[in-house]
């Protein structure tokens, strides 16, 4: 595994903690007293997101991120939409448009966005190789650890094509437990409370335990070049 890799998953691990102390700050800066403006700001964004219709925000949830847009700022709004005041039914729907738009990023790749990027890479005089199957799982879980935005993590694993059941079946519960506590962070900044950013820091450890074995798993075997 080269030093590169190495030193993705190593940022994420840092960012992790980074991220988790941020909470902490938050929640500080919400329950401290002077802060009334904030309170408002916090109620008026809590009241626009229950204005936004849920299947609307849910398509925008399944498209844009394959353009671009940042999927952290779903993230942290998502259940306040797609949840209609109860964060644990949003957390299913979330999923499911991650997966939709796993799914449409893959179609677009290989598809629409083919021949373009296929003229792009020539014109580079770069080349996209395929998955060597038996690594493939080591690429995408890789890839899928390291600060790569994520739409660019789809498009080079479907570039590469990656099998369905690594690029959506093993991607996706990696994806969607980051999203999950992220989600969480986002409730309990609208709610001005600690509960769910106490469950999204518990989740944040998980994921930080779960990233260091395969650190370590993937720094004593070697990943072979791809073909």
């Amino acid at each position: 595994m080269s030093n590169m890799n190495h030193r993705h998953i190593l940022i994420l691990l840092v960012s992790s903690k980074i991220f988790v102390l941020l909470i902490g700050l938050a929640a500080y800066l919400y329950w401290r007293p002077d802060m009334q403006d904030l309170d408002r700001a916090r109620e008026w964004l809590v009241h626009f997101l229950n204005t936004i219709p849920a299947p609307l925000y849910f398509t925008a949830f399944v498209i844009l991120p394959a353009f671009g847009a940042p999927l952290t700022l779903f993230y942290l709004t998502a259940l306040p939409v797609l949840g209609n005041g109860n964060p644990f039914a949003g957390l299913p729907l979330a999923w499911l448009a991650l997966a939709l738009n796993m799914i449409l990023t893959n179609y677009l790749t290989r598809g629409v966005f083919h021949p373009a990027i296929d003229w792009l890479i020539r014109h580079r005089n770069l080349k996209i190789p395929k998955l060597s199957p038996r690594n493939e799982w080591k690429v995408v879980l890789t890839t899928r650890v390291s600060p790569l935005p994520f739409a660019i993590q789809n498009y080079l694993l479907a570039l590469g094509h990656s099998r369905w059941r690594f690029y959506l079946g093993l991607s996706l519960p990696i994806q969607a437990s980051i999203g999950t506590a992220v989600m969480l962070v986002g409730e309990s900044i609208l709610r001005g409370g600690l509960s769910y950013a106490l469950l999204a820091i518990f989740i944040f450890l998980l994921i930080n335990l779960a990233l260091q074995g395969l650190r370590k798993k993937l720094t004593r075997e070697q990943i072979e070049p791809v073909q």
